[in-house]
């Protein structure tokens, strides 16, 4: 990456990614949006729209969701500005609700304090929009809230992501569209929808939530303390600094590659300068797990799976191979474009509704979606009746 500046503006010719360290996040998004400028512009009339991240909806949701003291500190500030008409939404994840995850987090609390607008985007209506890059899709349905927003910002949480290895600001987009097309979504080339949705929705403003991470898993449940927090305005820039904390060069994730081929922003290190607001306290490096294809020594085809389903059955896999369950001779399956094995000898699992219909398979659990511990007693006592 470029080296840290000392001016304040962003330059247009270079993207540039502000980077701050600590476990205060008020101090941190306040600094962040001083120092990048990052509220210049909006006016005190504007609708502003805040996107975070709300996949689950439980208790333990820590390192899965985005943390609302991030996007309070981001209210905060707005308000202090005399913007008053804003709008905190999503889309959850398979199985989940918003409006759940709203109570579990205190979004709703907060939405109190600030007199702002919460939004199950699923209950919005949607419109239908052109996408601008190529890709199995020629239109998106977009939550009306967003389309017709002044403001759009965008405040991810960096993490894992059994799919597509990292998730940040250009897949945290996917909750703006209804729960049937982001089923679609699996159903096709993910990473290149992924891309074209970024071609028709861009943030005015970007701000990850890099306090607590979960790096198994998009469902969290282990969440690593990370302290720190990014902001942009470019998904592209901003999520090929992501990638290169948890481990990665920014081409080994598809749709950021595919992103800035459609010329949605530059993956370029050369093209990307950091600004380091400060240092952390300690040096902390990160390496994400392993492809879920290749973590187990069974084998797993979850073509076009959903995100929760192939969440859940990443975890009930992680305690079957603890156990000493699995084999080269297990098959598991899951989502809508997975196919029978060739190989013969080998037991199958299919794993959810999208496989029901499969035949020959000898364990079915047919649910949408299946809990990890509904998957895991499943297979379990499948594999134990079989002597596998």
């Amino acid at each position: 990456m470029a080296n840290d500046i000392n001016t304040g503006h962003m330059k247009k010719e270079i993207d540039e990614v502000f980077i701050i360290y600590g476990n205060q996040p008020d101090e941190m998004a306040f600094r962040l949006l001083e120092e990048s400028c990052g509220l210049t512009g909006f006016k005190q009339d504007d609708r502003v729209f805040i996107k975070p991240n709300l996949v689950v909806s439980r208790k333990n949701w820590a390192g899965a969701d985005t943390d609302p003291r991030v996007v309070e500190a981001l209210v905060k500030a707005l308000v202090e500005r005399g913007v008053r008409r804003i709008t905190v939404g999503d889309g959850s994840g398979m199985g989940q609700s918003a409006t759940r995850a709203f109570e579990y987090c205190d979004y709703k609390d907060m939405a109190s304090r600030y007199g702002i607008k919460l939004l199950d985007i699923e209950k919005d209506d949607f419109v239908r929009v052109q996408v601008k890059a190529e890709g199995p899709f020629r239109e998106l349905e977009i939550a009306r809230a967003i389309v017709e927003t002044d403001r759009f910002i965008n405040v991810p949480i960096m993490k894992a992501h059994s799919q597509t290895l990292i998730t940040c600001s250009l897949k945290n987009l996917k909750g703006v569209m209804p729960r049937s097309m982001k089923t679609r979504f699996h159903s096709v080339d993910l990473e290149k929808a992924i891309a074209q949705l970024n071609s028709v929705l861009k943030p005015d403003l970007i701000l990850v939530d890099g306090l607590r991470a979960d790096l198994r898993s998009e469902l969290g449940g282990d969440p690593v303390v990370m302290d720190r927090m990014l902001l942009g305005t470019n998904p592209v820039a901003v999520d090929s600094v992501v990638a290169e904390m948890l481990g990665y060069a920014p081409r080994d994730i598809q749709h950021i590659a595919l992103a800035a081929d459609a010329g949605l922003g530059s993956c370029d290190p050369e093209n990307i300068r950091l600004r380091h607001l400060n240092r952390p306290v300690e040096e902390k490096h990160f390496a994400l797990l392993p492809h879920y294809s290749e973590r187990f020594p069974c084998k797993v085809i979850a073509e076009g799976a959903c995100c929760t389903c192939t969440g859940n059955l990443v975890f009930a896999l992680e305690r079957l191979n603890r156990q000493g369950l699995l084999s080269k001779r297990i098959c598991i399956l899951a989502g809508q474009l997975s196919k029978l094995p060739d190989e013969k000898g080998v037991f199958t699992v299919a794993v959810g509704s999208c496989v029901s219909k499969l035949i020959g398979v000898d364990c079915h659990i047919n649910e949408c979606p299946p809990g990890a511990g509904r998957i895991y007693q499943a297979i379990a006592k499948a594999l134990r009746g079989a002597g596998t």
